[in-house]
């Protein structure tokens, strides 16, 4: 069997000045970076410093970090702390404490500073002085506000209690009876989903872009720790369950990073029996053994620290090592999934997924990228990432 591999333009969007591939050592992500980062620090012995990094890596109330501070602003414009991020002229969004802008084009760069368009300022409003972080997100808010799609506020019986969820109708003629179902990452806002949105409702399909335990708006898991995929796929299951009993014939599952480690979890155990018509997954953890090593590696964390780390999430989540790893999945892939994964992906390791393409075989089409980061081929390229979801849609 032979995996179907199709490429977006590495250099699509790219800022000249910028080393692309660095950005993720700069970004604030939530949980194993920012984690072992500290941990470097602490004064502390093996186990003490393995059970902080597990600690960050589980931890659902993370830290927020503000490292970009706003040097001016005035009209359409905006000057900002120099970062990878801020001067790579792709779409991103600024959010601080009290508000949220989307950022246009680059206009130009020196040593400390850029300057970039201001596309729009969704919330808040924006002085020097302010300080805050750059999201791949780029949207914030609801389908209606952020994208002008319609869309109803539904509530899925969730295994914990209630989950909410965005149920956007088909832009294009009356809905039919399959159903996507879409999953965002680790600590993300449903909103992560928006920037694929309109193109999922392009679809013909109805979409519910679902909530699952520990979002903000969601039940809390009984101990107020992520499981990475092992206890958030029964919510997935819910809204699998939910698109069933309101008519759907068949489903589409699409994730994003961990949202994709809760979507092979369910496939683990779940006989679809048919109703699983395809799946989309866009950077998902594919082996969470790998990618804490990743980062640690790259942050220059003693491999003991990251044993024990690895060993008190197993422990914690009373899980082993290889349920931590999903390549062994591939022949449940039983059904046409279309893969996004990019080369210089430093949150999440880019190489499982991949690997697990090529396990799968026919079933998977597999669309690289590199320069993009976590999750960001959207953003590297919208129009490409587009047409390659809407060619994938329409072929299933």
């Amino acid at each position: 069997m032979t995996t179907q591999t199709q490429s977006l333009p590495a250099t699509a969007g790219r800022a000249t000045l910028p080393a692309a591939r660095n950005w993720p050592r700069l970004a604030a992500y939530a949980g194993i970076a920012g984690a072992a980062g500290l941990a470097v620090l602490l004064p502390t012995g093996t186990a003490g410093a393995g059970w902080f990094l597990a600690g960050q890596v589980l931890n659902v109330n993370g830290s927020r970090v503000y490292p970009v501070r706003v040097r001016a602003h005035a009209g359409r414009r905006i000057t900002l702390t120099r970062t990878p991020d801020t001067a790579r002229s792709i779409p991103l969004s600024f959010v601080w404490a009290a508000g949220h802008a989307r950022l246009g084009e680059v206009i130009s760069v020196d040593r400390a500073t850029v300057t970039r368009e201001v596309a729009e300022i969704t919330r808040g409003s924006l002085t020097a002085g302010v300080r805050g972080y750059t999201s791949s997100y780029v949207f914030e808010g609801d389908p209606r506000t952020a994208r002008g799609l319609p869309f109803d506020e539904v509530v899925v019986d969730g295994e914990l209690g209630p989950l909410p969820a965005w149920l956007v109708p088909p832009t294009d003629g009356p809905a039919d009876d399959t159903w996507i179902i879409a999953v965002h990452g680790r600590g993300a806002p449903r909103g992560e989903v928006l920037r694929a949105l309109p193109t999922l409702a392009a679809s013909g399909h109805r979409t519910l872009v679902v909530s699952y335990r520990n979002d903000v708006d969601a039940p809390p898991s009984p101990d107020h720790r992520f499981h990475l995929g092992h206890t958030e796929w029964r919510d997935v299951l819910s809204a699998v369950e939910h698109a069933r009993s309101s008519g759907a014939r068949d489903i589409i599952l699409a994730g994003w990073s961990m949202g994709g480690a809760a979507i092979l979890n369910l496939l683990r155990d779940w006989e679809h029996g048919g109703f699983l018509r395809a799946v989309v997954l866009d950077c998902p953890v594919v082996d969470w053994n790998e990618t804490l090593r990743m980062n640690a590696r790259q942050l220059g964390v003693p491999p003991v620290w990251t044993w024990t780390a690895l060993k008190l999430i197993q422990h914690r989540l009373g899980v082993t090592s290889a349920d931590l790893d999903y390549r062994s999945l591939a022949p449940r892939l039983d059904v046409p999934t279309l893969l996004y994964v990019d080369h210089d992906d430093r949150t999440v390791a880019p190489a499982p997924t991949v690997e697990l393409a090529q396990l799968a075989g026919d079933h998977v089409t597999l669309v690289e990228t590199r320069e993009a980061g976590h999750c960001r081929s959207w953003n590297l390229d919208p129009q490409a990432y587009e047409q390659h979801l809407t060619k994938f849609l329409k072929s299933v």
